[in-house]
This record gives C-alpha cells, structure tokens and sequence, in this order.
C-alpha cells in the first residue's frame, strides 16, 4: 500500500475514534480536541508504525491501528502543552487551543489526550505499554530539559540530543518497535527496528531546524 494510502486509513480511523468519543460522556473534552486532531496534522507517527508493522511481518493493520491512534494522540497531546509553554497563537493555522479558550482548557485538553492514547496503548501486550510508558516519561524530561535550556548559549551538542530524543526521535522509535512487537517479531528485528525509529526521529528533528 502506498503512503498516501496508509495515511488515508489513518485518517479514516481517527475520525471514527473522534466521533465515536463524540457520543459519550467526555464529548465536551473531545469537542476542545477536535479541531486540532482533524487539522491535517502530517501523521507521520501513526504511518512510521503501519510501516514497521509491515516491515516486521504483521499482515492485519487493523490489529495495529489502535497503537498507531496511539502515538498520534500522545503527539497531539504534546503540541497543546508545547503551545502553552511557548505562548504559541497558531497551529496547523488555527488559533492554538489555550488562546481561543483558556490555559486551563488547554491544559486539559491536553492530558484527555493523553489518557486517550494510553486507553488505545493499553490493549495490547504489557512490554508495549512499558515501552509506551517509558517513552512518555521521557517526553517530560526532554520538555524540562528544553525549559532549562532556553536562551542558554552554553548548550551542548549532547544536551540538544538529549532533548530531542526526549520529545521527538524517543516516540518514534516507540511506535516502530512497539509496532514490531504487535507483528510477534524477532527481537533483532524489534531492536532493528527501534535503532530506525531514533534516527528517523533525530532526522526529522534537525529537518524541522532548517526549515525554520
């Protein structure tokens, strides 16, 4: 299958999730997070998981997707604390969250987010919710540690590293070894796959550098 057409199937599937979220008693939360998880986002992270899963051996996408909602999710979640942080206005051309509502509500909105995501990571087996859980303790500390570091001339090379594995590169590696293991892979190729993910990851983190 092609990548437009794995990205299709994501978006497919997030907007069933978000509807059916819609018709229950959290719908007001799902109402703030709406707009933001159906803006377009690039679905890198849920696309990279398909792709591992395949790579892996896994036939049936639809075991997977959930874990995939998963990581598109926690993202989500990440970039609505990320924009009260940074006092950011826009996202993806909308006005960010927490100035079209409060700080409060995009606080949140943002950790619905993420009990959602671990909701959908928490169906599969425990060592893929360990590595999920693990991976988002990281996204904290890389986020303080990119607090710490602001205005800060003395940043190390390793300290930026330090950082983006945290927020960035740490979940992708996640969901493609998360992904394989969905796939009942070897552990050579969960570990392959995992070395893939975290360069992906800083790739793309020094990418988003240069096209700023």
């Amino acid at each position: 299958m092609s990548l437009e057409g794995l990205r299709d199937q994501v978006e497919e599937a997030l907007e069933n999730f978000v509807q059916d979220r819609l018709t229950k008693n959290d719908a007001p939360a799902m109402s703030l997070a709406r707009d933001l998880l159906l803006s377009g986002g690039k679905r890198y992270r849920p696309i990279v998981a398909l792709l591992a899963y395949q790579a892996a051996g896994g036939k049936d996408l639809d075991s997977v997707m959930d874990l995939a909602l998963a990581s598109e999710l926690i993202h989500t979640a990440t970039l609505i604390h990320d924009d009260i942080n940074d006092q950011a206005k826009t996202r993806r051309g909308l006005p960010t969250l927490h100035s079209a509502h409060s700080q409060s509500h995009g606080i949140i909105a943002g950790d619905y987010l993420f009990v959602l995501g671990f909701g959908l990571g928490g169906k599969f087996d425990a060592r893929i919710v360990d590595r999920m859980a693990e991976t988002s303790a990281n996204i904290a500390a890389g986020e303080l540690l990119q607090i710490k570091h602001i205005a800060d001339l003395t940043t190390t090379p390793e300290d930026y590293y330090a950082i983006i594995d945290g927020k960035t590169a740490g979940p992708f590696a996640s969901a493609c070894s998360c992904a394989a293991m969905q796939a009942n892979a070897e552990q050579t190729i969960v570990d392959t796959l995992d070395d893939f993910g975290w360069e992906v990851g800083r790739a793309f983190s020094w990418s988003m550098i240069y096209l700023i």
